[in-house]
Parts: structure tokens; C-alpha cells; sequence
């Protein structure tokens, strides 16, 4: 596949809400060491295609904190699967490659 979409304010809506597929994204901070720590992880899963999944990150430091306050982000890194504009899971905290994509097939 291809790597994160990376997100802002202005193109979360038409890159996840008004996706045709489902879109799992990592809502991240870039002093946090935990989602430091899960980069090279959502990278790897993403570039494994895990599933028909898109993967996409919105970062709090690029004037994201409207669409984390929108959706409850209070922790990151948290990631969030978006299927059809809806909320579908949720998760927080740092995970492995292989932890995403059992995650992925557990839910899809």
C-alpha cells in the first residue's frame, strides 16, 4: 500500500468522513514518546496493506485540536477506525505492527 495520508483540519472530512473505504487514523502528538514509539508501527501495518483499510495521522501540533476535541481524543496516541463517516473502535496507546493488523481483522 502507501504510506499515512497525513491529515489537518481542513482535509479530515473529505480523507475520512467521505471516504469510500475504511479509514484508521492516528491521532498523535509530536512530543509524546508513545506515539513516537507507534510511528514506525502504524507506517509498517500501512505499508503491509492491512486489509482495504486507508491509514491516515492528524497531528495535535498542526492546529488539529478541533477535530480531536470533536471526536474526545484526550490521550494519544489513541487511533480511531472510520467506516462510512461513523465511529466504529477506538484505541489508545502505543501498539505493534502485528497488533494493528490483528486489530484491523478482528473488526473489518
Amino acid at each position: 500500500m502507501a504510506k499515512p495520508k497525513e491529515l489537518n483540519v481542513d482535509s479530515f472530512t473529505a480523507e475520512v468522513l467521505e471516504a469510500a473505504m475504511p479509514v484508521l487514523v492516528d491521532f498523535w502528538s509530536r512530543t509524546c514518546p508513545h506515539c513516537l514509539h507507534l510511528n514506525p508501527h502504524f507506517e509498517a501495518a500501512a505499508e503491509a496493506g492491512v486489509g482495504e483499510v486507508k491509514f491516515a495521522k492528524i497531528c495535535v501540533q498542526d492546529n488539529a485540536m478541533p477535530v480531536f476535541q470533536q471526536y474526545h481524543v484526550s490521550g494519544v496516541p489513541t487511533l480511531i477506525l472510520f467506516r462510512a463517516g461513523k465511529e466504529v473502535m477506538r484505541r489508545s496507546g502505543a501498539i505493534t505492527a502485528d497488533e494493528i493488523a490483528a486489530w484491523l481483522q478482528a473488526s473489518l
